[in-house]
C-alpha cells in the first residue's frame, strides 16, 4: 500500500460526505493532485437519481469554494479497475453503495466473494492514489430487525470496516456534520 487511507463513516444525513469532499479537494490542492470523485451508486429509481444529483450538485459547490473541481468517475463494481492515476487524491462514495453492487448486481461478484472483491479493489487503488478517502454508512446501531440477506450485508459491511480501520491514518465519525476524529 503506497497511498494514504483515511476512513470516514456516519449515520445517514449526518454530514459526511461533505465533510470529506472539503478535506479531499483541500489536500489535492495543497498538493497540486487531481481529486477525483469515485461514485459507486446505481441508479435505481427516482430515489437513486435524485441522491445522485444531490451529491453532483454539492461536490460542485464544494468544488468552487474550493477553486477547483472533481474529477467525476463512475465505477459500481471491480473498484480496483477505476480510472486512476498515479497519484490523484480520491474519495470513493460510498462502501456501503459499492458492497450491495458487489453482492446483488449482476456483474457483481456475489455474496461469498464480495468482500474478498472489494478489499482488492481498494488496495489496487491505494497503490495509485496518493490519498483514498472513504465513506461508508452507519448501519450498525439502529435496532432493527432485518431479512437474512440484509443481515448478511450489515455483516459483510462491519467486516470491511474492521478491516479498513487499521490500515486508515484516520477513522473519522461525523455526527451531525462535527466530525470526530479517532486518531
Amino acid at each position: 500500500m503506497s497511498g494514504r487511507l483515511i476512513l470516514v463513516t456516519g449515520g445517514s444525513g449526518s454530514g459526511k460526505s461533505a465533510w470529506a469532499e472539503k478535506k479531499l479537494l483541500a489536500e489535492a490542492a495543497e498538493a497540486g493532485g487531481r481529486a477525483v470523485y469515485l461514485a459507486t451508486m446505481e441508479p435505481f429509481g427516482p430515489e437513486a437519481a435524485a441522491r445522485i444529483e444531490r451529491h453532483r450538485a454539492m461536490r460542485k459547490a464544494h468544488g468552487a469554494e474550493a477553486g477547483t473541481a472533481f474529477f467525476d468517475l463512475e465505477q459500481t463494481v471491480d473498484i480496483g479497475g477505476a480510472a486512476v492515476e498515479p497519484g490523484d487524491f480520491v474519495l470513493l462514495e460510498d462502501l456501503g453503495n459499492l458492497l450491495a453492487n458487489e453482492i446483488w448486481s449482476p456483474s457483481g461478484a456475489g455474496r461469498d466473494s464480495a468482500a474478498e472483491r472489494v478489499l482488492s479493489g481498494l488496495q489496487a487503488l491505494l497503490e495509485r492514489a496518493a490519498l483514498l478517502i472513504i465513506v461508508s454508512n452507519d448501519v450498525f446501531s439502529d435496532g432493527g430487525g432485518y431479512d437474512l440477506d440484509t443481515e448478511a450485508y450489515i455483516r459483510i459491511l462491519g467486516t470491511l470496516h474492521r478491516a479498513l480501520a487499521p490500515l486508515a491514518e484516520q477513522v473519522v465519525e461525523v455526527v451531525c456534520g462535527i466530525a470526530l476524529v479517532q486518531r
